[in-house]
């Protein structure tokens, strides 16, 4: 391999243009979780909404703030974390969110709430 080839490869791994096999995409708030939470979750934990929970999720900054029960998120703990617990049956506490008989977050949605947890939480 020459060193222009060389040179080329390693510029492309730096700046993120792929990943090594098995290596997890960075996951955000703005881009991964975000729509996820405007989905399952705004219909009840939003500032226009009145919920026994206090818990606000309109933005990455409103979920950091906690609600009656703290912070629902233990970054790098998904397993610790409430808004990861409560997608899962029988919470330690109430009840799985989001009630009712609306649209539920797949699996694989829940698993994507997990990472980005597991990754750090972050908000971008």
């Amino acid at each position: 391999m020459n060193f222009d080839r060389l040179a080329g490869l390693a510029v492309a791994l730096a700046c993120g243009l792929s990943l090594a096999p098995g290596q997890v995409k960075p996951l955000t708030f703005s881009k991964d979780v975000g729509p996820l939470v405007k989905k399952y979750c705004l219909p009840c934990h939003s500032a226009d909404n009145d919920n026994s929970s206090e818990l606000i999720l309109d933005s990455y900054d409103t979920l950091r703030e906690g609600g009656k029960h703290g912070d629902p998120l233990v970054p790098g703990k998904p397993k610790e974390s409430n808004l990861y617990k409560k997608l899962l049956p029988d919470p330690e506490f109430g009840r799985q969110m989001p009630r009712g008989k609306g649209a539920k977050p797949t699996e694989d949605e829940i698993k994507l709430i997990y990472d980005w947890i597991q990754q750090g939480a972050k908000k971008e």
